[in-house]
């Protein structure tokens, strides 16, 4: 029997491989640098939003998004303009970095 060789394609690349440092180094360092508690707008209300990572993986992290006014939680479930804000407002306090 003859033994099956795989050919690549023509125009195609081999996958670079990891190197030692990148397997070495941590992905989630830079997820604990954002902030988990600013104030801001809202509805016309001035209230704390905290924003916590809940799952995350090397590609995708989710977060939990907590809004609060005088210190009671409000049952507000955020529009996606209202999301966008709150991101955009996270992004400003938080340094510009990298994953790597």
């Amino acid at each position: 029997m003859h033994k099956l060789r795989t050919v690549p394609v023509e125009g195609s690349k081999r996958r670079r491989a990891k190197t030692p440092g990148a397997k070495r180094r941590s992905r989630t360092a830079f997820i604990a640098t954002r902030p988990l508690q600013f104030p801001m707008t809202l509805r016309g209300q001035v209230v704390d939003v905290e924003v916590r990572p809940v799952v995350g993986t090397t590609t995708h992290v989710n977060y939990r998004i907590i809004i609060r006014r005088g210190g009671k939680v409000l049952d507000w479930a955020p529009s996606r303009a209202e999301l966008e804000r709150i991101g955009c407002t996270a992004g400003m306090h938080t340094e510009p970095q990298t994953s790597h």
